[in-house]
């Protein structure tokens, strides 16, 4: 990752590294993904098929037993301080972007 910075005015500035990965269908971009989430601790790996906004985020969501509503973490609030690999993003809904 990168170093955090914190401007002379007190506001921090993210030193985290984003990195889209692009290419021609079939070049192994999703083994690479999955490949990473195997060998890095802390990172979740979510295909963009099958991704939704509160997936990503977080939802609020029913509990079965007791009934009381409570927040679940997505899969960007999961990765936090790690990494989150969203493949085939381009398959997502516009909403979920």
């Amino acid at each position: 990752g990168g170093v955090i910075k914190k401007t002379t005015e007190g506001t921090k500035l993210r030193g985290d590294v984003n990195i889209c990965i692009i290419g021609d269908p079939s070049t192994a971009k999703s083994q690479f993904l999955q490949f990473v989430t195997r060998i890095l601790p802390r990172t979740i790996y979510t295909s963009g098929k099958a991704s939704t906004a509160a997936g990503l985020t977080a939802a609020v969501m029913k509990d079965h037993e007791t009934g009381e509503m409570g927040i679940e973490a997505g899969a960007l609030m999961l990765a936090d301080n790690g990494i989150c690999c969203i493949d085939e993003f381009d398959k997502m809904s516009d909403s979920a972007r």
